[in-house]
């Protein structure tokens, strides 16, 4: 959509630097682009204004986004947008609150302190700016030099703009429907005598006693409701425009799209399906693994007439896998979004035969559009949820995007009490704040987690699966088995399995040991059998190509007939890799994890109960991963009591017993020790964090914890670090960070201490002094006395 009226005298001053030098990145067309995003985050919020009980929000915005990169006319902007000056000393977006008298005409004090606020915070924090508040004198006041570069033609042809053009602006992008109307505005001559440092300071001054206001009493929830929307709408519709977002995609609001797209008759659908899809509001879904959860939620989501429904997930490789899912069901809308996202889009698109230099420019529009507010579904993980709660910079755009949205959780049960209670006392802020409406789904969930849910959503549809549906999916046979699994005996076993032609898969609770198991197979495992090793210390590069050779092997798309092999793996196996062997030989560990690893046998029940294999011994090294070891002992304590109520040496698994077996778990010393550390995690996130969130500015100190947020880091193994500069300077710059190894932050710090860690530099990242082997990953020496998944 063009414009119907465009101002005269202004095609001279650009908004964006350009080779082209085309017409569209001057400051009339930049502002129109923008302006147009607003407009349809409007039609996707009709009723915000009523909302936040600010009648004159989308007013306030409007002309905060046509005014704010009017700074961008100054002679020094212009000079360094054409190439001829290295920069401009001042920022643009402080000389754009000059104009703000021109459009403030009826707004009271509130509504003028959210204007400037929001055309001065749309690339600096506010704090940022204060330099420009203090009082100087009249020579070296950086105010005056700002305005001194503005000449008198363009002043004249920017108030030309908003009195010749304005109007018509509104109607044309229908604002008028959301009570936007063109300002009485001064007559000419006033309005550039009110051009000088006194107007500007004056607009610094009142967000500076507002924002230090909000410091001392805690303000009311309206206004800071609203300050996000604002300063996060602007954000979203600026970055759109400049990244030459069009019109964004229709959001996803009817069920049938998921059906029909999936080719699923309403008629096959589960009733837990059936109930999803026209349930409004927060609903807790049980169902086993593979009665067709996800498809339920995504019916849920559409059902909620949402404007954007949220796919969370806690790892990459399930966030890719979701991402390729969801793709097929909704083209070309859908993002994905997590910090490795630029690379699982480059390798897709290098798998589709682009070249590494298209590849890697299209890998980086995509993600650009991910992180923008465009796609109507989205793949992330929590952690980017959180980035609202730490409040890193421009945090407002995310919050003010989970407005009334849909929040899918899959594995939630995979995070432990203290990042849970993060995730959790963020979502109580998003539903009470932000109107966003939940589903949480999961095959097992303990009582303890579904009682914070319950607690923070209050009213929670619950939708459990028939006992049909739990019946049929009785897919596992449970031994146990004395020993360690590192006893000879019990490796024999695991290697009778395979001579018997089976695909056997074997979770061992820390990298060495699954290290151990493999290389014990490869000595007496035949070549022509393949041994696959998977855990967390890989390289990028080499854990996407043992993932792929698994499940091209073991996956659920394998049409081919079954051939014997076996996955050694850690906990990575447990949500990463949808996989369908025949029998599981694992550690001993917490009912949710082993319930897990069963997952990855017989996944749709389509054979026999598949044999699921638990060692009795415990190992004290367990508890560097699961603490207490009581949730491990209790766990086996409720499978010898199931086998012995049977008199049986092996028990076949009705789904339906599941959920209270692992409520069982979480009795007594167990119960205690996750509820301290969930409360106390919780509490004190919401004094540090969420009750300290306010806008137009972000918070330093709490973004440099955020870093240590995640489990670990990343490090470059020595053998490597050649390769790893030579792609950095080719086209192929991308694939330099698959050359990392992630490990957790207890392991770096203690291999720093040892001295086999080079701390990392501007340019290169930590590389670390140890052997590492494409197939066994980073070989860490018994002698560290650690370890971890």
């Amino acid at each position: 959509m063009e414009p119907v009226c465009l101002p005269q005298g202004l095609k001279h001053v650009w908004a964006k630097s350009t080779e082209e030098k085309v017409e569209k990145k001057t400051l009339v067309w930049h502002t129109w682009e923008v302006l147009e995003r607003i407009s349809e985050l409007a039609k996707l919020h009709p009723c915000l204004s009523n909302d936040l009980n600010q009648p004159h929000f989308w007013h306030i915005l409007f002309w905060g986004t046509f005014l704010h990169d009017w700074g961008k006319s100054a002679r020094g902007f212009q000079n360094m947008l054409r190439g001829n000056a290295d920069n401009w000393k001042y920022r643009h977006e402080v000389l754009s609150l000059a104009f703000v008298d021109w459009v403030s005409e009826g707004l009271h004090k509130e509504e003028k302190f959210l204007l400037s606020a929001t055309i001065v915070t749309h690339h600096k924090d506010f704090p940022d700016l204060l330099p420009y508040l203090e009082a100087t004198d009249m020579e070296s006041d950086p105010l005056r030099h700002m305005l001194e570069e503005l000449n008198f033609q363009d002043r004249v042809a920017l108030y030309e703009w908003i009195s010749e053009c304005g109007q018509a602006w509104i109607k044309t992008l229908g604002m008028h429907v959301y009570g936007v109307s063109l300002p009485v505005l001064p007559c000419l001559e006033s309005a550039l005598k009110m051009l000088t440092p006194h107007h500007i300071r004056f607009h610094l001054d009142l967000i500076d006693q507002q924002l230090n206001q909000w410091d001392e009493i805690l303000p009311p929830v309206n206004q800071i409701r609203a300050g996000v929307m604002l300063r996060g709408f602007l954000l979203q519709g600026d970055h759109m425009a400049s990244a030459g977002c069009l019109s964004l995609p229709h959001p996803i609001h009817d069920p049938q799209i998921v059906t029909s797209s999936l080719h699923l008759p309403i008629s096959r659908l589960y009733g837990h399906q059936q109930k999803a899809s026209q349930s409004n509001g927060h609903v807790l879904l049980f169902a086993p693994t593979g009665s067709g959860k996800t498809e339920a939620a995504l019916m849920w989501g559409a059902f909620q007439r949402a404007p954007r429904i949220f796919y969370t997930l806690p790892y990459q490789a399930s966030m890719n896998a979701m991402y390729n899912r969801l793709t097929a069901i909704f083209p070309g809308k859908v993002g994905l979004l997590h910090g490795r996202s630029t690379l699982s889009f480059y390798h897709r698109l290098m798998e589709k035969g682009y070249s590494p230099r298209e590849s890697k420019r299209l890998a980086f529009f995509l993600n650009n559009y991910s992180a923008l507010a465009y796609y109507p579904v989205r793949v992330f993980s929590p952690y980017q949820m959180l980035k609202v709660s730490f409040q890193l910079k421009g945090f407002e755009g995310l919050l003010s995007d989970f407005y009334k949205s849909a929040f899918i959780f899959d594995e939630i049960h995979a995070y432990e009490p203290k990042r849970l209670a993060m995730i959790f006392e963020t979502l109580r802020y998003l539903v009470q704040q932000y109107g966003v409406r939940v589903m949480v789904m999961s095959a097992t969930l303990p009582h303890p987690i579904r009682n914070q849910l319950k607690e923070i959503l209050g009213n929670l549809n619950y939708i459990t699966a028939d006992d049909f549906i739990y019946n049929r999916f009785c897919r596992h046979r449970l031994f146990l088995r004395n020993g360690d699994m590192l006893d000879n005996d019990n490796l024999s076993a695991i290697h009778a399995q395979v001579r018997e032609g089976k695909q056997v898969l074997v979770v061992c609770n820390t990298v060495s040991r699954a290290q151990q198991v493999w290389e014990w197979l490869k000595a007496y495992v035949p070549k022509e059998i393949p041994l696959y090793l998977l855990h967390s210390r890989y390289r990028g590069c080499d854990r996407v190509r043992k993932e792929q050779q698994i499940l091209h092997a073991t996956g659920l798309q394998v049409t081919t007939p079954k051939r014997p092999l076996i996955v050694v793996a850690t906990q990575v196996v447990e949500v990463s890799l949808n996989l369908d062997l025949d029998v599981l030989f694992t550690d001993p560990a917490p009912m949710e994890a082993l319930l897990q690893r069963f997952g990855r046998v017989n996944r749709f029940g389509n054979r026999p109960p598949a044999p699921v294999i638990v060692f009795r011994s415990i190992n004290n090294e367990f508890s560097r991963v699961y603490s207490p070891l009581e949730q491990i002992t209790q766990t086996l304590s409720i499978f010898e009591q199931a086998l012995q109520k049977e008199r049986y040496t092996s028990l076949v698994l009705n789904e339906i017993w599941l959920l209270e077996w692992l409520d069982s778990v979480y009795q007594g010393s167990v119960l205690e020790a996750w509820q301290e550390n969930y409360q106390t995690s919780a509490s004190e996130f919401r004094e540090g964090f969420i009750e300290t969130l306010r806008p137009f500015q972000s918070n330093t100190r709490l973004s440099h914890q955020f870093e240590r947020l995640f489990n670990g880091t990343e490090v470059l193994p020595e053998a490597f670090y050649d390769e790893y500069c030579l792609l950095k300077e080719s086209e192929r710059t991308l694939e330099a960070d698959s050359m990392l190894v992630p490990i957790s932050w207890s392991l770096y710090e203690m291999l720093c201490k040892k001295n086999v860690i080079l701390p990392p530099t501007e340019n290169i990242p930590a590389v670390i002094r140890i052997p590492y082997d494409e197939e066994r990953g980073l070989i860490i020496h018994s002698s560290v006395n650690y370890d971890d998944e």
